[in-house]
């Protein structure tokens, strides 16, 4: 389960990171057929298998179809990622809480189309489903990139006292407003970030060009840890940093790793800016196609997920860091006061966020 989450945050943050360019290039390869996605997650079935937790030992397939809807769930880890045989699990759970009324067919490394695109299709009514950050959704809802102010969320368990809160309920209902129907959220790391010099202080990332995608979140990530946003889609983050396009990107452990980010980047500094989440979204649409009983049986599994999540991607991340180690990285401790300062300005960059929101979610995970 280790593994597999540590892809999964990248995604996202990484997830986050594949937006406009991924997303064109993406779709235009988005009439794959189910054949040739079930074709290319098959391939790394095994591997994906010994790299999952005992608890995701067993394989799940890939697609199964589903009498009433099949949903198509695009995502940005790749089907070689532990967290792949995690989402497999995920979908199959809800095919058959559902008594096969709902099925699913998986498309991981976006091979539906980038996340934003996806996104898009789903609020038009398409039977999609994308797994994305906050950024992404406040596009539709803008308060909800709160959720990725950095060093706001401290601790995973605060995802879960988040998601039960008021907070969530209005988000829910702001975005069903939009076309979309929110699933869950849940912790996929703490963020890190990894670059190709060492530096001991905020202050030394000042000539640093950090990849982030292209949301003003990111960006604001980025100026928290004190270099300069470079846009770059997650697909091109590891060239990118080969050619010094780029001097850093951060996700966490597992995604650096699975990414080969190692390769190019031999210092990892322990910033700690994100205690982050990925969301998984549907159509409204779709959504109110569904019997309450499967609605119901749906929301169980979601939760059920939520609270599982925790226990794997922390025992993911000690895998993985120390799997960074073994191939060099050097893992530099820094003060992060100067971090946390920087990030108390981050509600001043956001003047679309209703009033109080900042405190209010300070409340809500307390």
């Amino acid at each position: 389960m280790a593994a597999a989450m540590a892809t999964t945050l990248a995604a996202c943050g990484g997830t986050s990171g594949g937006t406009e360019k991924a997303s064109s290039e993406a779709a235009s390869g988005a009439t794959t057929s189910s054949a040739a996605t079930s074709s290319t997650a098959t391939s790394s079935t095994a591997t994906s298998s010994e790299n999952a937790d005992s608890g995701s030992a067993e394989e799940y397939p890939q697609e199964q179809e589903g009498s009433i809807v099949t949903l198509k769930f695009n995502f940005v880890k790749s089907s070689s990622d532990p967290e792949y045989q995690w989402y497999a699990q995920y979908f199959h759970d809800i095919y058959e809480a559902t008594d096969g009324d709902v099925g699913y067919q998986l498309y991981p490394s976006e091979a539906l189309g980038g996340s934003a695109d996806v996104l898009e299709m789903a609020a038009s009514g398409q039977d999609v489903v994308q797994d994305c950050d906050f950024s992404y959704l406040a596009t539709y809802v803008p308060d909800m990139s709160v959720g990725m102010a950095p060093y706001l969320i401290q601790e995973p368990e605060q995802l879960e006292k988040l998601w039960n809160s008021d907070i969530k309920t209005e988000w829910e209902t702001a975005l069903e407003e939009k076309g979309l129907h929110l699933l869950d959220w849940h912790y996929f790391g703490t963020r890190e970030l990894i670059l190709d010099s060492e530096i001991q202080s905020r202050d030394d990332l000042a000539s640093k060009k950090i990849r982030c995608a292209a949301t003003p979140m990111w960006n604001e990530v980025v100026r928290v840890l004190g270099g300069s946003a470079t846009n770059t889609a997650w697909s091109e983050t590891y060239q990118a940093l080969s050619q010094g396009v780029a001097n850093g990107a951060e996700s966490p452990y597992g995604l650096l790793y699975s990414s080969k980010l190692y390769e190019p980047c031999k210092y990892l500094i322990q910033t700690d800016h994100l205690v982050a989440a990925t969301t998984v979204v549907m159509s409204q649409g779709t959504w109110d196609k569904l019997p309450d009983k499967d609605k119901e049986a749906i929301e169980g599994v979601a939760n059920e997920f939520i609270s599982t999540q925790v226990g794997r991607v922390n025992e993911v991340s000690e895998e993985y860091a120390q799997k960074l180690k073994d191939e060099g990285v050097t893992f530099v401790e820094v003060d992060k006061t100067p971090f946390i300062e920087a990030a108390q300005e981050t509600p001043e960059h956001f003047p679309e966020w209703s009033e109080g929101l900042y405190q209010r979610v300070q409340d809500a995970i307390k």
